[in-house]
């Protein structure tokens, strides 16, 4: 073993009830050597030859369990914990030694035993029902001489030494990939914030505007470009001064966060201009409520340099892809509809075009409709294949949920799924598809497929229910699926809604045997403090990151430091939304595990996965560099 930089713990606790065996420790590791010290310094002298140090045990003796813990408990305080602890198996009238060593481990996890038996006490069969044969514990036959005694404290020692340099390592690696996640944040925040609100500034917003239409596109959504300019805010800089205008600026920006949804985005486009995004669109009442809504808190009086100052807005609605495809068409629209709004009167809005109207008639139509849909059988379930990277092969799959409506045909997710939201139906929505989906990966396994990871979307409605880990334990039960084959995957920001309750839900799947994924981590709240927190397996990054792995050197910066961090917390780390050869090469030269896309598959009904899942080896993506870098196709899943 090679020297380490500190002293070595040579720490021991004896826990026996009977003196004379310590003071038997006590003459094997820590010997009178003083004659022998006299006559190694004399053959120093006369030959000079060095002779080598004896090791140095420091012994503590406890006579019950009892008092061993107490032990145990003070030396953590102190900072001094004990490396070893050598436990007699009988110790009348206290605990046990397998009672004291149960009890040991609840107060430092850490603390190797050496477990003195005649093996007369307790069957092997009994002693492993009550421990855990770790690398922790060893067994010492009784009688021992004291070579095996010598040599047990000197190997457990140094192995206890070992294990704390090694987590050490392992935490000042986490510190390290955490500080250069942070700095690349910073550099990021800095060419892309507004100073004065804390905004993110125009240049952000064609970016941002950019992926979210990508998205729309993707899953043939609504989104609304809101253009808000302040009313005559001149008066405020000429007659309270900039000092006072930018304060004003800084309160409206709060306001417009604070009230708008989750799922928008505000962004400072000017100098009394914001821009907000509004995704998730479903009708023209929502973002009517919305802009009505803002209109009204940045009317409301605000004190600033001891005056009480009033401002109003005017704000102008752009509809995508009703007023166009491409961001710069739609920010300019908005801008126009904001400018006649301005000539027409302050405090008000208006669409660049009203094409919503229809859309507020189908609301009730589709809340009906999924009613009767569960009823009858009408959803189905399609299967995104995963594939672990290093060998090619589907791993698992994810489940996304597809509405075939009798007369109608495919009925869009992005139509559906806002509407199940907002009515409460995405509940038994949730529970059929995970019933169906391990149901699913049940009998692909009967039919002698091989077996693999299940992954299902839970909402943070489902997640919220009081009976939520039940009803995932009750399917489990009624499918008869393992649940190390099932992945339930969760957002970031329902980690962060009510902590000490969502922690009790996750520690109970997790017991159930169930992996934990964060999907589309990134987006959300990132925090180390929270991975290493909840119990979770597997982070999933987001596809908007990994669109730009070729072309921004920011996003490419962040994937790789995400994919450290997950190695570093021994977490499996997946790439969604891999469309090109390229991007799967960067994901291979940084290790990443698994990723999923279409540049793999579509999302396929159960038969067609099947056949895929039979084929084993997937040549086409096995190596990239026979493959072209343009996007793999996703005609044929306009429903993905």
């Amino acid at each position: 073993m090679s020297a380490q930089a500190g002293p070595i713990n040579r720490r021991i606790l004896i826990v026996d009830d009977t003196a004379a065996i310590h003071a038997d420790f006590r003459k094997i590791l820590t010997p009178d050597t003083s004659g022998e010290a006299d006559l190694n310094s004399l053959e120093q002298a006369l030959f000079g030859s060095r002779q080598a140090s004896h090791l140095t045990f420091q012994l503590d003796s406890a006579y019950q369990g009892q008092e061993a813990l107490k032990l145990v408990q003070l030396a953590l305080e102190q900072g001094k914990p004990y490396a070893l602890a050598f436990i007699d198996m009988r110790m009348p009238p206290g605990w046990d030694g397998l009672e004291t060593i149960e009890r040991l481990w609840q107060a430092d996890p850490n603390l190797q035993i050496a477990l003195c038996t005649a093996y007369t006490d307790y069957s092997w069969e009994a002693m492993a029902e009550r421990l855990e044969f770790g690398d922790q514990l060893l067994i010492l036959k009784k009688p021992f001489d004291a070579l095996e005694i010598r040599q047990m404290a000197n190997a457990l020692t140094w192995k206890w030494q070992l294990a704390q340099d090694a987590a050490l390592k392992m935490f000042n690696l986490e510190q390290t990939i955490e500080a250069r996640v942070h700095e690349l944040l910073k550099v990021s925040h800095l060419l892309h914030y507004d100073s004065l609100t804390g905004l993110p500034n125009s240049t952000l917003l064609g970016d941002r505007l950019t992926q979210h239409l990508a998205a729309c596109r993707r899953h043939d959504k609504k989104l609304v470009v809101l253009f808000l300019g302040l009313d005559r805010f001149k008066r405020i800089n000429n007659a309270l001064g900039h000092p006072a205008g930018d304060e004003m600026l800084k309160r409206v920006g709060q306001q417009l966060l604070k009230n708008v949804r989750g799922s928008d985005s505000v962004f400072r486009y000017g100098s009394d201009e914001f821009v907000a995004i509004l995704t998730d669109i479903n009708h023209p009442q929502q973002t009517r409520s919305i802009a009505e809504k803002l209109l009204g808190v940045i009317r409301t009086p605000q004190m600033i340099a001891g005056h009480d100052v009033s401002v109003t807005a005017s704000m102008g609605l752009s509809v995508y892809p009703d007023d166009g495809i491409e961001a710069i068409d739609l920010i300019k629209k908005a801008e126009t509809a904001m400018r006649n709004v301005k000539d027409s009167g302050p405090d008000n809005f208006g669409f660049f075009i009203e094409a919503m109207n229809a859309r507020a008639r189908e609301q009730q139509s589709i809340e009906s409709g999924i009613r009767q849909a569960l009823q009858r059988n009408e959803f189905v379930l399609h299967y995104q294949p995963k594939i672990a990277l290093q060998s090619g092969r589907i791993v698992g799959a994810e489940a996304l949920v597809r509405w075939q409506k009798p007369g109608h045909g495919w009925v869009y997710p992005s139509d559906f799924i806002p509407v199940a939201e907002d009515s409460g139906l995405i509940i038994p929505l949730s529970k059929w598809v995970l019933a169906e989906a391990c149901r699913q990966a049940r009998q692909w396994q009967a039919a002698g497929l091989p077996p693999i990871r299940m992954s299902v979307n839970t909402s943070a409605i489902d997640f919220r229910q009081r009976h939520f880990v039940e009803s995932v334990e009750q399917v489990l039960a009624d499918t008869g699926l393992d649940p190390c084959l099932l992945e339930l995957e969760i957002t970031e920001s329902v980690l962060m809604q009510n902590v000490d309750a969502t922690m009790s839900a996750l520690q109970r799947l997790k017991a159930l045997g169930i992996k934990l994924a964060i999907d589309d981590f990134g987006t959300g709240y990132s925090s180390l403090s929270y991975l290493r927190r909840f119990p979770i397996d597997v982070l999933k990054i987001d596809q908007s990151f990994i669109r730009g792995l070729c072309t921004d050197s920011s996003d490419a910066a962040l994937v790789g430091a995400i994919i450290s961090l997950g190695k570093s917390l021994s977490l499996n780390v997946i790439a969604e939304g891999v469309e090109t050869a390229a991007q799967l090469k960067y994901l291979k030269d940084h290790h990443c595990e698994e990723a999923q896309g279409f540049y793999f598959s579509e999302a396929l009904p159960a038969p067609a996965f099947a056949r895929l899942l039979s084929a084993g080896l997937a040549a086409p993506w096995a190596d990239p560099s026979s493959s072209s870098d343009s996007p793999a196709s996703s005609t044929g899943d306009n429903l993905q």
